[in-house]
C-alpha cells in the first residue's frame, strides 16, 4: 500500500534512483501502453523494490502525471516570444512556433502518442494535458498580441485555440504516423496558412 506522503529526492543516489523509475515507465508505457503497464512493472525494470516506488510516487498515475510534466518542459522551454527581435516577421515567428513544436515531439516520440492517446480516450486525462497546453495557449495569444494592430481577426483567444489546435493535429499526424517525413515542406505551408488565416 502506498504511503501517505511521498518523499522529494536530494541525494544524487535517489534523484538518479527517481529517474531511472520515470525511464522505465516511459519505456514501458510507450511500447504496452499506460493502461497495460503496471507500478509492479515499472519497479522491476528499474531494479528498485515496489516499496521504493512508492516512496517516490503516490500511485502510477501520479508518475504518469509528472512524465507529462515533463515532456512539456522540454517542448515548451525553448519558446519564449517575450525576447524575440522587434523586427521578426510573423511569417519567421510563426514558422519558429511551428519548428519548435516539431522539435519537441521529436523527443520520447512513442510516449507523445500514448499521451495524446490517453486524452483523446479520457476527460480525466485530457484534463492532466489541458493544464500544460494553457501556457501553450497564452504564449499564441501573447504572439499574436505583439501584432494585434495588423491581425485582421478580432478575438486573439478563439484565433489562438485554432492555430494551437491546428499545428497540433498536423505535427501529431506527422511525427505518429508519417515518422516525421516532409516537416520541413509541412511547416512552411502550414506558416502560409496560418499567416493567410491572421492576415
Amino acid at each position: 500500500m502506498a504511503p501517505a506522503e511521498t518523499r522529494v529526492p536530494k541525494q544524487q543516489r535517489s534523484i538518479e534512483k527517481k529517474q531511472r523509475i520515470k525511464d522505465a515507465a516511459i519505456k514501458l508505457m510507450s511500447e504496452k501502453g499506460y493502461h497495460s503497464t503496471s507500478s509492479n512493472e515499472i519497479a522491476k525494470a528499474a531494479d528498485v523494490s515496489i516499496g521504493t516506488f512508492y516512496s517516490y510516487f503516490k500511485d502510477k498515475k501520479e508518475l504518469y502525471i509528472e512524465l507529462v510534466a515533463d515532456i512539456y518542459n522540454i517542448v515548451l522551454k525553448p519558446v519564449d516570444f517575450s525576447s524575440l527581435p522587434e523586427d521578426m516577421s510573423i511569417e519567421d515567428t510563426v514558422y519558429m512556433y511551428i519548428s519548435y513544436i516539431f522539435k519537441g515531439h521529436s523527443v520520447m516520440t512513442e510516449f507523445q502518442r500514448e499521451i495524446a492517446s490517453l486524452s483523446e480516450q479520457s476527460d480525466e486525462f485530457r484534463e492532466i494535458e489541458m493544464e500544460h497546453k494553457k501556457e501553450v495557449s497564452a504564449m499564441l495569444i501573447h504572439m499574436l498580441g505583439d501584432y494585434k494592430d495588423q491581425v485582421k481577426v478580432k478575438d486573439l483567444k478563439t484565433a489562438s485555440y485554432i492555430i494551437l489546435t491546428m499545428v497540433e493535429a498536423v505535427v501529431h499526424d506527422t511525427m505518429f504516423h508519417n515518422k516525421g517525413k516532409n516537416k520541413k515542406a509541412v511547416t512552411q505551408e502550414l506558416t502560409a496558412m496560418i499567416v493567410n488565416y491572421l492576415f
